[in-house]
């Protein structure tokens, strides 16, 4: 008789033991569900730690009860969930899984001026199509990453412009004609940065920006002359004046992803104003003629890649 109420005693234990046990179990997805393997999966505030397995399937028998799991992964920002019966836990929310947070854009540029054209002729002289040609330079932002698509930052960056010309010196039964190129300015601009990521936390996604600010022109000094044309005892001389003015540039392009919070970005940039303010003079046996050709606008389109992180 004592041999059995001992058994039943030891019986009643270990029901009582498995009946305290808890069982937590659940599935890891990505964006689109598909079953993660590897993540680590931990019992919060205990040393309970568990792995997904290929099907994303974690699996916890506890001796006494939890409430909430922490789910950490490779490339994803470690979270907390509440425990549920057979839970799924959804990673790639966002930003490498991270739905806000500071990030940086770091872009270089290469392009070519179109239209703005400008002529000033004088005497037996002139110098046609004066207008941007190659154009490079670089830019960088910051600010935050408000979800997995849209970014608010400022920026600044240096842009510098290379002008074309056509110079024509006419005279007696002699003509030349030749093309001649200047460095017109460095234009400093300061802009606000907006963009917007179609799936940033997928590994190709395509995105479209504005940069909308405005730009110096520091490196542009009234006395710098860029081109001239000269014959006998003519000379037209052309000079370039300071002027700043709105910064306006949209992109569209594709960024591919090179980590967690690391993407390389190719696309295509316009510069819709790029202004520009001239003066000629004009010097003969005579004195001098001074012309005022006002200013114009140019546009730039160019070619950008660059990174975030």
């Amino acid at each position: 008789m004592k041999r059995v109420f001992i058994a039943l005693c030891l019986c009643m234990m270990w029901l009582a033991d498995i009946m305290a046990q808890e069982i937590v179990s659940g599935t890891v997805v990505d964006s689109k569900n598909n079953p993660l393997p590897g993540v680590r999966v931990e019992i919060v505030g205990r040393t309970e730690v568990a792995y997904t397995d290929i099907d994303g399937i974690f699996r916890f028998d506890l001796p006494a009860k939890a409430e909430k799991i922490r789910v950490s992964y490779v490339g994803y920002k470690p979270f907390e969930r509440k425990i549920k019966p057979d839970m799924v836990v959804k990673m790639g929310n966002g930003w490498a899984g991270k739905p806000s947070g500071f990030r940086s854009l770091l872009d270089m540029y290469g392009g070519i001026g179109i239209g703005g054209k400008v002529n000033v002729e004088a005497g037996s002289l002139s110098i046609n199509n004066i207008h941007p040609g190659i154009n490079f330079g670089m830019t960088y932002s910051f600010g935050w990453q408000i979800n997995r698509n849209l970014y608010v930052g400022v920026g600044y960056g240096l842009i510098m412009n290379m002008m074309y010309s056509e110079v024509n010196e006419n005279y007696s039964d002699n003509h030349y004609h030749y093309a001649d190129h200047s460095f017109y300015s460095g234009c400093v601009p300061i802009f606000a940065d907006v963009r917007w990521d179609f799936g940033l936390g997928e590994s190709e996604a395509p995105y479209v920006g504005i940069k909308l600010g405005y730009q110096l022109n520091p490196l542009v000094d009234d006395s710098d002359y860029y081109f001239k044309a000269a014959y006998g005892n003519e000379r037209l001389s052309l000079f370039g004046e300071r002027v700043d003015g709105l910064f306006f540039m949209p992109s569209v392009g594709m960024r591919k992803a090179l980590g967690s919070k690391i993407g390389i970005n190719l696309g295509l940039s316009y510069n819709v104003v790029l202004p520009k303010k001239l003066r000629a003079e004009y010097s003969y046996d005579g004195g001098t003629d001074y012309m005022d050709l006002g200013k114009s606008n140019s546009g730039v389109m160019m070619l950008n890649i660059g990174f975030d992180f």
